[in-house]
């Protein structure tokens, strides 16, 4: 068998150089090379009078920051380029992209002052950028018009992170737990009359609805211009938590009672049925639900049953519901000695 199968590619192989000979040698294969040759020689012209046809082309030119003390702490986002348009010929823009620029440098020395902020006119970058250019080449256009650099020499001060948010859980859950920042407070650096007015900073806004688990994200804090915290994020913690239905006996108090009569409610204690979240399903007792019935509507006329009223319960308790709703009363005087 293993034979045979060798044989058989050996046969397939002889008839597969010779169908590749028979085409290298047939006239269609020859018109097909002449075309490619021909395609190729066309495309040769074309670059070659198409790069000495005058053209625009956008580059990229890097900055570089030299000499910033060691105690000057920068505040603002350093842009890292500069985006310049350029005009010429085709093999001089050619030539431009192959060698790129060398980056323009920015010496903290030449610009500092008193004033925290530094701000670079593009006049000054450009007059660096033409010693890069032939003489040949237009500068078309240039951005940024001015680089602004904030920074400080002064210690920076810890403040308070305020969460703006809003979230939602689905049915049958709920936000269990206050919402968490970590950190909650950030170090924050600024020119020192911006850092002045700085007392708190605020996230950006984030926004989660129908959550079912709990939430962990990433959020990064808005800043002033100008200013920089460390560090520049907080991890948000949403704690959602599944919500059980949970039946409780409450004794009923009695609100407004004269010292001399006693009042006998019948039943002496009514269910409290409640939503809590699952975490907190053991830490609820009857003793964390106030419910009451209140002497002073006893006075009414033909008033046979006192209301039950729901007078305190924990803020993670939901939809709490007493039954019966309403009881009866029997009115004693207090003997005494």
């Amino acid at each position: 068998m293993r034979l045979f199968d060798i044989r058989y590619y050996k046969v397939n192989l002889i008839v597969w150089n010779k169908k590749i000979r028979d085409f290298l040698r047939s006239e269609r294969c020859k018109e097909s090379l002449i075309f490619l040759f021909f395609l190729v020689i066309s495309y040769a012209f074309w670059t070659i009078v198409s790069l000495n046809e005058i053209s625009e082309m956008n580059f990229k030119v890097p900055l570089r920051y030299t000499n910033i003390p060691d105690k000057a702490f920068v505040t603002s986002e350093l842009p890292h380029v500069v985006n310049v348009r350029l005009r010429d010929r085709g093999t001089v823009l050619l030539n431009y992209t192959l060698n790129r620029f060398s980056p323009i440098e920015i010496n903290f020395e030449n610009y500092s002052n008193n004033k925290d902020e530094i701000f670079i006119p593009s006049a000054q970058l450009i007059s660096e950028m033409k010693k890069r250019l032939v003489n040949s080449t237009a500068l078309v256009s240039f951005s940024p018009d001015t680089v602004a650099i904030y920074y400080t020499m002064a210690e920076g001060k810890k403040v308070p992170v305020r969460l703006v948010s809003h979230f939602s859980a689905k049915p049958q859950c709920v936000i269990s737990e206050n919402i968490q920042l970590k950190p909650d407070s950030v170090m924050i650096y600024a020119p020192r009359k911006l850092l002045a007015t700085i007392n708190e900073v605020y996230t950006d806004s984030v926004y989660a609805e129908n959550l079912t688990d709990t939430l962990r994200t990433v959020v990064p804090l808005s800043l002033i211009e100008g200013s920089k915290a460390i560090p520049g994020e907080t991890t948000v913690t949403v704690p959602v938590e599944e919500v059980i239905l949970k039946t409780l006996e409450i004794p009923l108090t009695v609100a407004s009672l004269p010292a001399s009569l006693k009042l006998l409610t019948f039943p002496a204690k009514v269910k409290a049925e409640c939503m809590v979240p699952m975490i907190l399903f053991s830490s609820l007792s009857n003793e964390d639900i106030n419910l009451e019935v209140d002497y002073k509507k006893v006075r009414r006329k033909n008033v046979r049953k006192l209301p039950v009223e729901i007078i305190s319960y924990p803020d993670f308790v939901l939809n709490i519901q007493v039954k019966p709703d309403s009881v009866e009363y029997i009115l004693e005087e207090n003997q005494f000695d």
